[in-house]
């Protein structure tokens, strides 16, 4: 009987050893990922960025004013990779990115972002064919007046 009694003392005390050892350890882990997530730069921008069309397409696209962005990593090329978080209601059309070996448990491909330039605007908008509607839809939503629209004419080059 006291054998039992001692069997069953040892395995408490094994039994508290494993939960004392399993909380230091979730402690350890839980303090390194709130370190890491206080420790990220971030950064709000101030202009629109224009963003690169993926797998090198011709279309660019823009990044609005005052999104948020996270500092991940400084390329010894001279440039700096950022991580954008998006919300999405919905379905996404997509394909699925087979995992490869060469990835190593991720896969990265960035786009490039820059500061927008004039020129590339203005050969942008070029490229794109704007109908009546369109021009109409973008004047109403920017609450342009009549004023301003014959002013923006008469700047126009002949």
């Amino acid at each position: 009987m006291t054998k039992r009694i001692f069997t069953n003392k040892q395995s408490f005390f094994w039994l508290v050893v494993l939960v004392f050892v399993n909380a230091a350890i979730l402690a350890v882990v839980a303090s390194y990922n709130v370190s890491m997530s206080h420790d990220r730069k971030m950064l709000r921008t101030q202009e629109p960025l224009l963003i690169e069309g993926a797998d090198g397409d011709e279309y660019f696209y823009a990044l609005p004013a005052g999104v948020t962005l996270y500092y991940d990593k400084r390329f010894p090329e001279g440039h700096d990779r950022y991580i954008v978080y998006l919300n999405h209601k919905g379905a996404i059309a997509h394909e699925d990115v087979p995992m490869r070996p060469e990835y190593r448990g991720n896969f990265i491909s960035p786009l490039w972002v820059s500061n927008i330039d004039p020129e590339i605007l203005k050969k942008n908008f070029k490229r794109v064919p704007l109908s009546r509607e369109d021009v109409a839809a973008a004047i109403k939503s920017n609450e342009i007046t009549r004023d301003d629209l014959v002013d923006i004419i008469r700047s126009l080059p002949d």
